[in-house]
């Protein structure tokens, strides 16, 4: 018999007498059986491989995991568990198997992996381990209804909310809100439905920070929210939970949240004043609130806090001609994606005003900046910058030619009059400037039609492939390190080898064969994310090749690194960077890294400029 065929079986006649022999009484003690016949087997293949019959697990060890290079039981479970994950094979043996296991981290990703595949069978097992006896694995289920969105465990996750160690009730509350409106009457009676002092009495109020924070946010799914439970939460003295009721009236524009809001404006805490910027805008404060908010406004364009500057800017801009004299001294701000926010909405308070316009152009010389400009200036018909778009596209860099076609909406009167520039440049010799001019003229991009649609099936990996990553990353002592260098200064990760391993290997894999070598920093939106990735520079290239989504409990904190993609199992090379939490992110995108070193790089970056290598070391 072929040594490979051997050492298969070997594995499989190892694990079910092991297993056999080590067999659960409760979900987290275990103690040996009776000696039997499982436990005979077990003994006998020890002596054939202690006698030199069959060699198994023999050679090198990694000195970084101690795991034998050539196999062990260990790995094998885990190559199998990511190949279940991966290929989304459901596979009830596998994962009855790993819960048995004696390792705690290896019983809490198989946990995991039951809300990842959708697994229905296990959904009543993950309602029962949200009492396990390790919080990993209990966290591990809650986080895991969520994602599965399990309307029949609601009653189960309110137990684990009211009772269940912190870490287990905050994953149960962000569950309850990823199921939705089943979950609305658990929530609102946690957060003190009802109660005339729901900071004092109420289910949450009992529970530590993180997890009255988690409730709150929990709301923002819910359509329509509860705001008026939410906006008592505003005067919680943790700055976590005030951030979270903050975040969530903010979010949803929510009008009768914002007069609570506006007590919170001078909050010491910068990302409760980002989203009470964010809240005060016209559309939501309304008539009645519209002096006093854009007092508030005006004095958080001048706070400490860039991103608290970003969104002033966004939501003052809104109050139109009135407050142009507040606005326009943004386009100089000392942070430039302060000046690119600025430039995206300030068209609403210069309006028709030609000579504002003019100061407007000139305050900024960079080509993002006066592409936002120029693109409302044509919507508003203004007299300014005449005939910029010709001496664009004549410019050898094919970002001019780019903003040349795409500043105008073919939908405006002066796109409809005026489309001589993309008619030239529909010939253009790089393909990103006659996408560009196709998209303004309104053609169907003929070469997308020929492009085989991108598939969400990933390549399928050989068994050792998975074996590989097991010992590379899910069982080694250290996460691995990656070193972006931009223009700005160098942008130190830590990745996440543990949680998203196939994601890190395709990250690490890119950088190291030089994919991720003088790009362009496609798409920043100023407060929210920085994304690269993308070899074309415009964002409309492909990766040739496909990751699916690696859900974990990694949250979208300022400074994470996530996956992009464009809709289910559609992951490749383009990755983002958070400027700041964004919780509405969480278990839809996967996040496998974070800034450790560096955020003020990340800060200066803005779109069109260049990321000049991505190290591994």
């Amino acid at each position: 018999m072929p040594a490979s065929v051997l050492h298969g079986l070997l594995h499989g006649v190892l694990d079910g007498a092991l297993d056999d022999a080590c067999s659960l009484r409760s979900p987290t003690r275990r103690r040996p059986r009776t000696v039997g016949r499982c436990a005979i087997v077990a003994a006998g293949m020890a002596v054939m491989l202690l006698s030199g019959c069959v060699r198994v697990g023999s050679g090198p060890v990694d000195s970084a995991t101690d795991v034998p290079v050539n196999g062990e039981r260990a790995v094998l479970r885990e190559a199998r568990l990511l190949l279940m994950v991966d290929q989304r094979q459901v596979d009830t043996l596998l994962i009855d198997q790993l819960l048995r296991d004696p390792d705690v981290a290896r019983r809490a990703r198989a946990t995991l992996a039951i809300g990842q595949v959708r697994m229905r069978a296990r959904y009543p097992t993950l309602r029962q381990l949200l009492v396990d006896g390790d919080t990993g694995v209990a966290a591990n289920a809650a986080f895991a209804m969520g994602i599965a969105r399990d309307t029949a465990g609601v009653v189960a996750l309110a137990r684990a909310v009211a009772g269940a160690p912190a870490p287990v009730a905050r994953e149960a509350a962000w569950a309850l809100g990823e199921i939705g409106e089943s979950a609305r009457t658990v929530l609102s009676v946690a957060l003190g439905e009802g109660q005339a002092r729901p900071l004092a009495s109420s289910t949450a109020a009992q529970r530590s920070a993180n997890v009255r924070a988690a409730l709150v946010l929990a709301t923002v799914k819910l359509r329509p929210a509860p705001v008026a439970l939410i906006a008592p939460w505003l005067a919680d003295s943790s700055a976590e939970v005030v951030r979270a009721a903050a975040y969530v009236i903010g979010r949803l524009r929510a009008p009768a949240g914002a007069r609570a809001v506006m007590n919170v404006r001078t909050h010491p805490d910068e990302e409760v004043r980002q989203h009470v910027a964010r809240t005060l805008n016209k559309a939501t404060v309304g008539d009645s609130l519209a002096a006093p908010a854009r007092d508030a406004l005006r004095a958080l364009l001048v706070d400490p806090s860039e991103r608290v500057r970003v969104n002033a800017v966004r939501s003052l801009a809104t109050f139109g001609p009135t407050v142009v004299e507040y606005v326009e001294p943004l386009l100089r701000d000392l942070a430039p994606n302060v000046r690119m926010a600025t430039a995206e909405v300030i068209g609403e308070a210069l309006a028709n005003d030609e000579v504002r316009w003019q100061r407007a152009w000139d305050a900024d010389t960079a080509l993002p900046v006066r592409r936002l400009l120029l693109g409302q200036a044509r919507r508003l018909e203004v007299n300014v910058a005449p005939g910029i778009e010709a001496t664009w596209a004549a410019n050898p860099d094919w970002r001019y030619r780019v903003a040349s076609v795409a500043t105008v909406d073919r939908e405006s009167p002066a796109g409809r009059r005026d489309s001589s520039v993309a008619l030239r440049l529909l010939d253009d010799n790089d393909a990103r400037v006659q996408r560009a001019a196709r998209a303004r003229l309104g053609r169907r991009d003929s070469a997308a039609t020929v492009r085989a649609p991108r598939s969400t099936t990933p390549t399928l990996r050989p068994l050792a492939d998975y074996e590989a990553l097991a010992r590379r990353y899910v069982l080694s002592r250290t996460q691995p390190r990656a070193y972006i260098d931009t223009d700005h200064g160098t942008i130190t990760l830590e990745l996440f080898g543990r949680e998203a391993p196939l994601v890190v290997e395709a990250f690490i894999r890119l950088a190291q064969n030089g994919t991720y070598r003088n790009t362009t920093f496609h798409r920043v939106v100023p407060n929210f994310v920085v994304q690269d990735g993308d070899a074309s520079g415009d964002g409309s290239g492909e990766s040739g090749f496909t990751l699916r989504e690696s859900w974990t409990r990694q949250r979208h904190e300022r400074g994470c690194l996530g996956l992009a993609t464009s809709g289910p199992d559609t992951g490749g090379s383009q990755y983002y960077l958070c400027h700041s939490t964004q919780p509405h992110l969480d278990g839809g995108y996967t996040v496998f890294g974070r800034v450790i070193d560096g955020l003020a790089a990340m800060d200066r970056v803005i779109q069109g400029d260049r990321m000049l290598r991505v190290r591994v070391p």
